[in-house]
């Protein structure tokens, strides 16, 4: 991958290394401090754009080096903090070595080395793992005849499982080595003791109290939060139900099939207890877009759907807040606390939820759902009053009695992601104007609006943000392209599509300059560009069907992934998007993940159509006043010059061109 792709999936803000962990140089040993140095220096040059020969020269790291360096400093501790500087200090070990096969002694290589085997064991069987947790924790079996089990009857009972696995001596790992893995299992304990330290507690001392108390970072009752959008919490869940899905394949079959599991992101406001907005993600796991999805969806005023399920309707007074409370429309939290997962943990959602909406963001503990009671409470209430009672219901457990063959009784009724999205909505409206214990019996509806009554400076995102907020928005450079000589007007390439607009057409001067171009990852139709002295260059449009048809960066990067490994064809006369949803087509046909996939991309094509149609045929697109240059010449272009013609759609448009 090229050093500008590197370092464009960061963020900038990410890549300050004045914000960089760095090391006491006063006592590193001196044997270390002149390569630390060396490496501290490649990294600063490859980050302000030196070249690698310069860097090279200047301090005798290649390229594959750099690269490792510079994603090293990157890389997150266990408390979600990046190592920066110090991860170049030599010998350092920051990131787990992951072995690719487990030592065999009747293999035809010999392994002296067992560095990295027992990790792998427990990878390649996850029981392994769940016992000697439950072992450890005491979890799952309060009848243990051991109250703290000592750690050789876990490595007793760990070699039993072994055996019961088909895991044989003395060829195979942990038969292999002199004390059966011993050594390794109790390093294992030992990290699982330190990286949780409340349930390590807890196996000691079973008092409750004593558990809760140091099981966060924070005591969630003391004290009481009592102002509106101090606090929200967020989660995820996947949804008990089967769904399906209808669809034409390639040769014109209507056929019905079962989707996987869908997630519901939810924000809730804990003062309030109010569900403040969601999300309904069709991915196999939900990741960071989806999380700045829901997001985003709890800062935007809410609107009712428009209901087409028989029966159906919303309760009197029910809803979310942003759409009936006027302090809650654009209305943005203090703390936004969560789930210490991958997903959330992502760079990007961080910077944003900390940049746009300005407020802490809270990691708590792995695993830990009472630290986030409300939200899993409200789950569980979401599940009973609501999907449980259906019959397709994939219950709370594979034993759960409601659970009456689900995936037969969804393709039977049909019901799919569209019926799904609509019961949602009216459950969390029911949800939110329901009396709730928590505050008094007062809905959360009525105790978010009697506090906001006491206390109602609600901070709120600022008018002039609110047409477009940069939630998945990311910012590259790219140099203008083109040649008078050989009649190639200017434009820029962005992820293998070229974009330009009418004023970059006529601009030759640009050729050669770097634009700096902001995407909104979701809509990478059009891309915004601004010139070197910040002026807007407004929206380039990518050339064919690429700037007509909406689409995701993430989707554009699969389909030429595709097309490289010769599984789909399209020439640029064909829609691109479409040939790609084809695919998944044939696909969906045998296989679940591809069911979502498809799912996700028709109802986003559908959503595009709908507004198409709201939009007047008669409109006029805006004019774009040119950017304002101080002191530039302007270049005269010789008429001679053989230039392709641009055909321009309001023939009575002034022709401008910008100059450098």
């Amino acid at each position: 991958m090229s050093r500008r792709r590197i370092t464009e999936s960061y963020d900038n803000e990410l890549l300050n290394t004045t914000k960089w962990p760095r090391a006491n140089l006063n006592i590193m040993p001196e044997q270390d401090l002149e390569t630390y140095k060396k490496r501290k220096k490649a990294v600063e040059m490859f980050i302000k754009g030196d070249s690698l020969k310069e860097i090279k020269i200047e301090t005798g790291i290649d390229r594959k080096e750099i690269n490792n360096f510079f994603k090293k400093c990157l890389y997150e501790d266990k408390f979600g903090i990046i190592y920066g500087f110090n991860a170049l200090i030599p010998g350092k070990t920051i990131k787990q070595y992951n072995r690719k096969e487990l030592p065999n002694s009747t293999s035809k290589k010999h392994y002296n080395q067992q560095t990295g085997a027992f990790a792998l064991l427990l990878k390649t069987y996850p029981v392994l793992q769940e016992l000697i947790d439950t072992l450890f924790f005491k979890n799952k079996n309060k009848s243990l005849t051991d109250p703290v089990m000592k750690k050789n009857r876990i490595h007793k009972r760990f070699i039993e499982k072994c055996r019961e696995l088909g895991l044989k001596a003395p060829f195979d790992y942990p038969f292999n080595t002199k004390e059966l893995a011993r050594r390794s299992l109790y390093s294992y304990l030992q990290k699982l003791e330190e990286d949780k330290m409340s349930d390590a507690s807890y196996r000691y001392n079973s008092e409750n109290e004593h558990h809760d108390n140091i099981n966060s970072h924070f005591n969630e009752q003391a004290p009481t939060l009592l102002k509106p959008y101090e606090r929200v919490q967020f989660d995820g869940h996947k949804i008990d139900l089967s769904l399906s899905l209808t669809f034409e394949t390639p040769s014109g079959d209507e056929v019905t099939k079962v989707l996987d599991r869908i997630w519901l992101l939810v924000i809730i406001d804990v003062a309030s207890r109010a569900v403040l907005g969601y999300h309904i993600s069709l991915n196999k796991e939900y990741n960071s877009n989806d999380v700045l999805q829901c997001v985003k969806k709890s800062i935007e005023p809410w609107k009712p759907l428009n209901l087409t399920i028989p029966g159906l309707k919303y309760p009197p007074n029910g809803g979310i807040p942003s759409g009936l409370i006027k302090e809650s429309k654009w209305a943005l939290w203090d703390e936004f606390y969560y789930d210490n997962a991958k997903a959330n943990l992502s760079i990007i959602v961080r910077d944003r939820v900390k940049r746009i909406i300005n407020c802490r963001v809270n990691a708590g503990p792995i695993k830990s759902p009472t630290k986030r009671s409300l939200i899993e409470r409200f789950f569980g209430l979401l599940e009973e009053n609501g999907f449980h009672r259906l019959i397709n219901t994939t219950g709370s457990n594979p034993k759960d009695p409601r659970r009456n063959n689900p995936e037969k009784q969804a393709l039977k009724f049909k019901m799919n992601i569209n019926d799904l999205e609509e019961l949602t909505d009216v459950l969390i409206a029911d949800y939110n104007s329901t009396p709730n214990e928590g505050t008094s019996y007062s809905t959360p509806l009525e105790a978010l609006q009697h506090r906001i009554n006491k206390d109602p400076i609600i901070r709120q995102l600022p008018e002039e943000e609110r047409d477009n907020i940069p939630f998945l928005c990311v910012e590259a450079k790219r140099e203008v392209k083109g040649s008078i000589e050989q009649g190639r007007r200017p434009y820029i390439q962005f992820e293998n599509v070229r974009y330009t607009n009418e004023l970059l057409l006529r601009s030759p001067g640009l050729i050669g300059k770097t634009l700096e171009l902001v995407i909104n990852i979701d809509d990478v139709r059009f891309l915004t560009a601004y010139l070197p002295d910040g002026s807007e260059l407004g929206k380039l449009v990518g050339s064919g069907y690429w700037g007509k048809t909406k689409h995701s960066l993430a989707l554009r990067k699969e389909i030429f992934s595709l097309r490289n490994k010769k599984l789909i064809h399209f020439t640029t006369k064909d829609d691109p998007i479409r040939a790609f949803q084809q695919y998944l087509k044939e696909k969906a046909i045998t296989h679940k993940r591809y069911r979502n996939k498809l799912n996700s991309l028709e109802k986003t094509l559908a959503n595009e159509q709908e507004v198409a149609k709201n939009i007047p045929e008669t409109s006029e697109r805006k004019k774009v006043n040119p950017p304002k240059l101080n002191n530039v010449s302007p270049i005269k272009i010789n008429t001679k010059d053989k230039m392709p013609s641009v055909e321009v759609e309001n023939k009575k448009r002034l022709k401008r061109t910008l100059t450098f």
